[in-house]
């Protein structure tokens, strides 16, 4: 995941939170100090907002209040890393930046500049993006520069992991996903469940998995979304494998309690390993959200009906798109390439088997009613290959790199000077 092409992935579902820059403020908007450098109440405000817009959640105070315990720790992390690596002297070029948001770009499919364009209409200064972006990809290059040169990895230790690939052959595998949050002091326990309580909830009204894995997981998957990829049957903590022997595909977890933490479980699929499979199914879907009517407004059944007599005359995810841009243009337009088991369970039954370029039937979520479309559906079938030597060596080293990466951090935040005043 250090590698140019995690980077990319690292910051697709994350790019949205970006703080402002920090600069003078009063010391009654100071909302936390982390050792010399101060992290403003408008910082905090500014990316709670983000958090629950990228979120799917209402932008209310109890809704704000629930997020900002956790975006403040997220904020406070991104100040230590930026502060150890310029104490390292660790930092990007402008080229560097310039092509991480690039291949932020391609990876969902925007044409060049669309991003900044975009992130501007939502009243984000592009600066403030781009400092984002370089926290980000800086804490990467320096895990990269400093971590990765002392793991050695021996052709024994090759040998050894794909002695037990091969004798996985056969055994159930799981495509799953992850949030997880850390506890790094009893302290910590009640804020951390509370919040996996509320994510979890989220996630049963519709919310992405992605979505939120992206903007409040602690673990390095957060980068891909919380995506773990298929793992083998035992390969995770006991208390998690446990649970993920019992989950049926697309279904989530509750919290659970493990020795570093709470973790909510997505399972997306299972299969047996070495066995031809056909599961690896993408699509690329448009959707129209008519918001949910005030309190005085038509009944919800009465909206239902208007989604469905509004969209039906869309021939193409661009006649759809045009739409949506009429009725609700923050949060109508094209969704991107994803895959149907990773969609929350109503969108994903109403997205699954649906014809290119159909509309769907109207779906009832929280934030009111969605319409979606495919604009286009891959389906690859293929046997499923061992790895190659090589891909091994940079598997384990990425595992290794991320575990090193953690403590890296917790070891920073035990050494730092933090004064949270909100």
């Amino acid at each position: 995941m250090l590698r140019s092409a995690a980077v990319v992935a690292s910051l697709c579902l994350t790019l949205l939170l970006a703080a402002a820059p920090t600069g003078a403020q009063e010391v009654d908007r100071i909302a936390a100090v982390v050792n010399d450098e101060i992290i403003s109440v408008q910082d905090v405000d500014m990316r709670a907002r983000l958090a629950l817009i990228m979120s799917k959640l209402p932008d209310t105070i109890d809704a704000r209040r629930r997020v900002v315990p956790q975006v403040i720790r997220k904020m406070i992390d991104e100040r230590l890393q930026m502060q150890e690596a310029g104490r390292l002297k660790i930092s990007l070029t402008t080229a560097e930046l310039d092509n991480a948001i690039a291949n932020l770009e391609r990876q969902n499919r925007m044409n060049k500049g669309q991003l900044i364009g975009q992130l501007q209409q939502t009243g984000i200064d592009p600066e403030a993006v781009r400092a984002q972006i370089r926290a980000d990809v800086t804490w990467m290059k320096l895990s990269s520069r400093v971590l990765l040169p002392a793991v050695r990895i021996g052709e024994e230790e090759i040998n050894d992991r794909l002695e037990t690939i091969k004798s996985r052959q056969g055994l159930p595998e799981f495509l799953v996903s992850e949030i997880f949050l850390a506890v790094d002091s009893p302290r910590q326990d009640e804020e951390a469940h509370r919040l996996a309580d509320r994510l979890l909830e989220q996630l049963r009204s519709g919310t992405p998995f992605p979505a939120l894995a992206g903007q409040f997981s602690q673990s390095p998957t957060a980068a891909s979304g919380g995506s773990m990829g298929w793992v083998a049957e035992g390969a995770l903590e006991d208390e998690l494998n446990a649970i993920l022997a019992r989950m049926q595909p697309g279904t989530i977890s509750s919290p659970i309690r493990t020795a570093n933490g709470y973790t909510i479980l997505a399972l997306a699929d299972r299969r047996i390993a070495g066995a031809q499979t056909a599961a690896d199914t993408t699509i690329e879907l448009s959707q129209i959200l008519f918001p949910v009517p005030p309190k005085d407004g038509p009944p919800r059944a009465v909206l239902v009906q208007k989604a469905a007599d509004i969209s039906r005359g869309a021939r193409n995810c661009t006649e759809l798109e045009n739409l949506g841009k009429q009725i609700n243009p923050q949060k109508s337009g094209r969704i991107g390439t994803v895959r149907p088991s990773d969609l929350p369970g109503p969108i994903r039954k109403a997205a699954a088997d649906l014809a290119v370029n159909a509309v769907s039937a109207p779906v009832e979520i929280a934030e009111g009613i969605l319409v979606l479309m495919v604009c286009n559906r891959e389906t690859t079938v293929a046997k499923i290959e061992a790895p190659s030597r090589e891909t091994v060596r940079r598997s384990i080293e990425d595992e290794r790199v991320e575990m090193m990466a953690r403590r890296y951090l917790r070891d920073l935040r035990r050494a730092a000077f933090v004064d949270v005043r909100m």
